[in-house]
């Protein structure tokens, strides 16, 4: 029981640390890029956007914030998940009775919608943004 136990507990901090390099990595290339996109074309007078570029900038601008702010939201919900496993557990040394199994429930459905909603606004505005300085350049 122990060497299961031991191999869930490493499954689950190997979980964690691939989610939190993912999360530092959005983090990183969408701030990245939304600085250098913003310093770039809203202090250049001579960068002229035609047709639906100021629009698709504008898009992407927005799916870059969106998506930091659900990583963001990502990792404290698996933080308090986290936290409330850990407390239950404590509880049931004293109380047999109090569930402590850790079963997935929608909070893991709100996590993984969450997750996936961010890197699909991720990858759309760093996509839309290269769409905008390519065309720009052409």
């Amino acid at each position: 029981m122990s060497t299961e136990l031991e191999m869930f507990n490493q499954h689950q901090a190997d979980a964690r640390n691939r989610l939190n390099f993912l999360v530092q990595c959005v983090l990183l290339l969408a701030g990245g890029a939304l600085t250098a996109s913003v310093t770039v074309f809203t202090g250049s007078r001579t960068i002229k956007l035609v047709g639906v570029q100021p629009e698709v900038l504008a898009f992407s601008w927005w799916a870059l914030i969106a998506s930091m702010c659900l990583a963001v939201v990502v990792v404290a919900i698996v933080l308090l998940r986290d936290y409330a496993l850990g407390e239950r557990w404590r509880r049931s040394f004293k109380d047999p009775s109090v569930d402590a199994s850790g079963t997935p429930n929608w909070v893991e459905n709100v996590i993984i919608v969450s997750g996936i909603t961010s890197l699909l606004a991720f990858l759309s505005g760093f996509i839309g943004i290269g769409y905008v300085a390519t065309s720009v350049v052409a």
